[in-house]
């Protein structure tokens, strides 16, 4: 598969990063936009392939913004600037609590893809190995709640263990200055695939730890106003991740097109290591189910992220069951 891509790069149209490669919208379309939360890479796969084939057979002309360090798509949302948004589940339960008029409508990862790599030779292969070791930790970071609850959930005494505040580059962990590095599954490890490092993975779901990924959201307001688009919105965005997954390749050759500074064979290797973060629970794209939900909340609520929650308020799955009803009557 990997052999395709340069024969797609080279016939490809370079775009600005921000850029919406697609034919002009007809008229009858109703421009959206969805505000990322971070640069382009394999997790817009769904995205761009709905920019391209599937917004405008549900009458949608979508924008898709890239997301950078210094816009909140949070913000974005509750200020009316972007009717839909990208952001850990965590932060759409944190800013309900502050009052924030935000409801989550569907999941990109129902796993969180948080794990823990270590350089083979360190022989770490469980939590507990990390005693005695430098662990890598980001403050405020979604991966510092996933190391929290797996510490708290696996036994390890956090006393014995180092922790550090690491760059976000490879560099210092490649280079020996910690041993216990926060990262994606399929992203980091890419990486290090790619420099013939080996490596070892810790994974919190080995250990029961059912740790909820990114989201889409949108606003209340928005629900009661315009059940239509939000479900609009939800169709192109299920059918785009559809497609993404029956077709890789041609994924990767339109994020090229959204951001020509990509390295689209990274993004294909890496998209396709972390294929199954994408399919939703139970295969049902965009899907989680509600005990599944309430594990989520109740880990919040260990790690003092939010005090109390209501997940009848905090989401909407009509939108994804009357998707799955269309599609299965």
């Amino acid at each position: 598969m990997n052999r395709i891509i340069p024969l797609l790069v080279a016939t490809s149209t370079i775009l600005c990063a921000c850029g919406n490669n697609k034919k002009e919208n007809n008229a009858a379309e109703q421009t959206v936009s969805l505000r990322e939360e971070w640069f382009p890479n394999a997790s817009y796969m769904g995205e761009v392939m709905a920019i391209h084939e599937t917004d405008s057979s549900n009458g949608l002309n979508l924008k898709l913004i890239a997301g950078s360090d210094d816009v909140d798509p949070v913000k974005m949302v509750i200020s009316g600037t972007n009717e839909f948004g990208v952001a850990g589940c965590e932060r759409i339960f944190a800013a309900r609590e502050k009052g924030a008029d935000l409801v989550i409508i569907g999941v990109v990862n129902y796993i969180n893809p948080t794990c823990f790599i270590a350089r083979a030779e360190k022989n770490i292969k469980a939590p507990k190995d990390f005693e005695g070791k430098r662990v890598g930790v980001y403050p405020g970071n979604n991966t510092e709640l996933v190391y929290k609850t797996l510490i708290r959930k696996t036994g390890v005494d956090v006393s014995k263990i180092k922790e550090v505040q690491p760059s976000f580059d490879l560099a210092s962990f490649i280079a020996d200055g910690y041993d216990v590095r926060p990262a994606y599954i399929f992203d980091e490890t890419v990486s290090l695939d790619m420099k013939n490092i080996p490596y070892t993975i810790v994974k919190p779901e080995d250990y029961g730890i059912r740790f909820i990924g990114n989201v889409y959201f949108t606003t209340g307001a928005m629900i009661r106003k315009n059940p239509a688009l939000v479900q609009a919105f939800i169709n192109t965005i299920a059918q785009g991740w559809q497609h993404a997954l029956r077709n890789p390749a041609k994924a990767a050759f339109y994020l090229h097109e959204f951001d020509a500074t990509i390295d689209p064979k990274r993004e294909l290797l890496s998209f396709q290591k972390g294929m199954s973060y994408f399919e939703g629970e139970n295969r049902r794209i965009l899907g989680v189910s509600a005990d599944h939900w309430k594990e989520m909340a109740d880990y919040l609520v260990a790690l003092k992220t939010i005090s109390k929650y209501d997940l009848k308020q905090t989401m909407d799955t009509s939108f994804i069951h009357n998707f799955y009803q269309r599609v299965n009557p």
